[in-house]
């Protein structure tokens, strides 16, 4: 093993631990595409809040990956988290029109002017 990996691996104890024990995972990652990002195995998040995540470790990190919905308005923002958990308990994934489908479609036709 490299140093460079050595050191890695020593501060990152619990992602390192927690990547060999995902064997049901390709490359130890959700995403096939992940397993290219560098380093000896991907780091585990605890946590994500605003623009940043805390990992496994307990290190703390600008969150440059920001993907999703984080990179619309960054991680766990208590407006978002409220309006969704209120939003969770009249359902989520009906498949069939809500009250609010008109409202929101007129909305994105005065915000982007679409048919």
């Amino acid at each position: 093993m490299a140093a460079e990996e050595e050191r890695f691996v020593a501060t990152h104890p619990r992602s390192a631990a927690h990547s060999a024990e995902s064997e049901h995972l390709l490359g130890g990652v959700p995403m096939a595409w992940m397993a290219r990002w560098p380093g000896a195995f991907p780091l585990v998040v605890d946590r994500a809040s605003g623009a940043g995540f805390t990992d496994v470790d307990g290190i703390d990190y600008v969150d440059f990956c920001l993907g999703d919905t984080g990179a619309m308005a960054g991680h766990g923002l208590t407006f978002l988290t409220e309006a969704l958990a209120a939003q969770a308990e009249r359902g989520i994934t009906t498949m069939l029109p809500s009250t609010d489908a008109s409202w929101v479609a007129a909305e994105l036709h005065r915000r982007f002017t679409l048919p």
